[in-house]
């Protein structure tokens, strides 16, 4: 993922990750560790839909240069160092963008199948544990939910451009600061949102032909994830030309000149809420999920023209365990 953006843009880059492992500490990426002053860069954070290896940078960097991190905290304290910018929020950001973004050169493998599929991911990186040992993972069957009053959404995203890429294992629209939501009176930026066919949540055991994220970092290091599912129906101006410009897998992104996320709210706001992780490597347990009861639509067309290039890019639902899943109105 590489690029500036006008106000806001990302720099991507290539580290062996035994040597990102030795920069920091602690579970899933989320520890404290220090970087030598050659790779201090201002705001640099790692997020996406599969493995922290995104550096977002809104400092005017150039985007040319690559040093992969495998770890949250890595670019928290990069950006410590270079800028004095609140560390907590890119540890947010940071975990945000990496977690779900997936390895194109030289990272560690994951996949959806066979070897490196999910029922082995825990046992490929130490720092994938939780993805076999975590007791609230996701995603889940949204079963049994109970009725709650309270709890408050207020979504705050705008247009601006973007970009777009394939990262091997989706297709991510990363987007400029600006769009935040708040969660209970919590604060969270929007800061890329991608796809998955079928979807990873499922409703009484049912799953959506499709299902959008849209990732927000938050100050302190959570993250916040509203999932939109996506059945077929009257076909989706945006995705038209979400596909359109996105660019073949490991390619350079692609700019979006004008996107507007707001294209993916139902009208409703009726919402399943849940405690969770990050639904791909490191699998780490800290996303407060809001999955919408209401579905958009897209075409028979749009499910098939993303399934040509990701044929199934859906982790199973994990055990609910000892949580409750709320049903907020």
């Amino acid at each position: 993922m590489l690029g500036p953006l006008q106000d806001g843009g990302w720099l991507h880059s290539d580290m062996p990750p035994a040597e990102g492992r030795k920069l920091r500490s602690g579970i899933c990426g989320m520890g404290f560790s220090l970087l030598p002053p050659n790779l201090r860069a201002p705001r640099i954070s790692t997020i996406g839909d599969h493995t922290l290896e995104t550096l977002r940078m809104r400092n005017g960097i150039s985007p040319f240069s690559r040093v992969r991190v495998a770890g949250s905290v890595l670019a928290m304290l990069v950006a410590a160092q270079a800028c004095g910018t609140d560390t907590s929020e890119e540890a947010a950001e940071a975990e945000a963008e990496g977690a779900e973004q997936a390895h194109d050169e030289g990272g560690q493998a994951w996949s959806y199948a066979g070897d490196t599929g999910p029922d082995r991911w825990g046992g490929l990186d130490p720092d994938f544990a939780p993805c076999e040992a975590g007791a609230e993972q996701s995603p889940i069957d949204l079963t049994g939910a109970e009725a709650m009053a309270g709890g408050t959404l207020e979504v705050r995203w705008q247009a601006s451009e973007a970009q777009v890429v394939d990262n091997g294992h989706t297709i991510q629209v990363d987007v400029p600061a600006g769009s935040t939501i708040s969660l209970d009176g919590r604060e969270f930026s929007l800061v890329q949102f991608h796809f998955h066919l079928p979807s990873e949540h499922s409703v009484e055991g049912a799953a959506s032909p499709m299902e959008a994220h849209f990732v927000h970092a938050a100050d302190g290091g959570d993250l916040a994830v509203i999932g939109v599912f996506m059945e077929v129906g009257e076909a989706h101006a945006t995705i038209d030309d979400i596909w359109a410009q996105a660019p073949e897998p490991g390619a350079l992104p692609a700019r979006l000149d004008r996107i507007d996320p707001d294209a993916f709210l139902p009208a409703g706001r009726d919402r399943f809420r849940y405690p969770g992780s990050l639904t791909t490597p490191p699998c780490s347990e800290v996303v407060s999920w809001v999955v919408l009861t209401d579905p958009i639509t897209v075409s028979q067309e749009q499910v098939e023209a993303f399934r040509a290039r990701h044929p199934m890019n859906a982790r199973p639902v994990q055990p609910l365990g000892e949580r409750t899943i709320e049903l907020q109105r």
